[in-house]
């Protein structure tokens, strides 16, 4: 099943900001459009990797594309997990194969094919 993602958006409801909130984590805040990754997102991403503290980063925009970053620039190792809408979670093990592939992804969007 196939969805539009801009019918799929609503407003985030209170109490769901507030549960993100009462957290206890540093906080970081980018700007990314849709369909790119910024070079502020991506030190964001990377920044984040060598805190020892939890982060939150909060994403102005679209985030979809955020995991490349962190697979890039993680150690082999790391396990990433988020959230694939209407599908649940998504979890990666970084290794050598996942960073190639995020490599020949990102080198296909940067030539726009």
């Amino acid at each position: 099943m196939v969805y539009d993602r801009r019918e799929m958006r609503e407003e985030v409801k209170r109490e769901k900001i507030e549960a993100i909130e009462a957290f206890c984590f540093a906080e970081i805040a980018v700007k990314n459009p849709p369909s790119t990754i910024t070079s502020e997102a991506w030190l964001a991403a990377k920044k984040t990797l060598g805190m020892k503290e939890k982060v939150k980063i909060f994403v102005d925009g679209e985030e979809d594309l955020l995991v490349m970053p962190f697979v890039l620039e993680g150690d082999e190792g790391l396990v990433i997990i988020y959230g694939l809408m209407d599908r649940g979670f998504v979890l990666v093990n970084v290794n050598k194969s996942i960073k190639e592939k995020c490599r020949k992804l990102l080198g296909r969007m940067e030539k726009g094919l």
